[in-house]
């Protein structure tokens, strides 16, 4: 319930930050040629409604498209970076991952920077998530080794500075496409999009994208008590 949707444009990809004060999100038309441009957005919470929202400026939304926002802290200054994907120039080729630090005295984007060539392939890089907990980017990509299709990747990391992607394996991943990871509050399960066998189908076998839940059987939760001394 919020200023978001509109019968003009298509908008979806929300995600709110760690403080829960600002949700991100893409706004979607064709240009004149034809193809579909996303420009982002943000709103603020105020009391229990979503108010002022507005474009991340034309440093970010600068006529190439910009989508599936995720947010994550910078650690060195505490400062929200939402990580993006975008087609525009000056990436490794496709879709890449691409990030911006909002800076909270001016109330303003920085200009997008490249997330790197650890993340980044020739292929597509899409729907990254970034948990927190963990401080590891969740994202799809055609361009590593794969089972098949697109494959969800995890690396620790930020801004620039990445960890080798990992394959987070089977059966979260399968042969057909696997995209839009996020964990739940305690890491322990979780929710994916795949067109894997055995969904709901409509033409063929792996014709469309199911939503499918997953819970990590060997999580491990570990709790201490106890007293700092000098």
């Amino acid at each position: 319930n919020g200023p978001f949707n509109s019968p003009t444009h298509n908008t979806g990809n929300g995600a709110i930050s760690a403080n829960g004060e600002h949700f991100y999100y893409s706004v979607c038309e064709k240009n004149w040629k034809g193809k579909m441009i996303c420009d982002l957005w943000v709103a603020e919470k105020a009391g229990t409604k979503w108010v002022n929202e507005k474009s991340l400026g034309l440093a970010v939304n600068d006529g190439f498209s910009s989508s599936m926002p995720t947010v994550g802290i910078e650690t060195k200054r505490n400062k929200e970076i939402i990580y993006f994907v975008s087609d525009r120039p000056g990436g490794r080729g496709g879709l890449d991952i691409w990030y911006t630090i909002y800076n909270d005295k001016k109330d303003e984007y920085k200009a997008p920077k490249n997330a790197g060539s650890k993340l980044n392939t020739e292929g597509d890089e899409l729907t990254p998530y970034f948990n927190l907990f963990e401080h590891k980017l969740y994202f799809s990509s055609t361009g590593y080794p794969g089972l098949g299709g697109l494959d969800i990747f995890s690396s620790r990391g930020d801004q620039r500075k990445w960890t080798t992607p990992k394959n987070i394996g089977y059966p979260i991943n399968s042969s057909a496409d696997d995209l839009y990871y996020i964990s739940e509050k305690g890491n322990d399960s979780g929710y994916l999009v795949s067109n894997r066998k055995g969904g709901n189908q409509l033409m063929h076998e792996t014709c469309c994208d199911d939503i499918y839940h997953f819970a990590i059987l060997d999580y491990i939760h570990i709790a201490l008590e106890g007293m700092i001394v000098e």
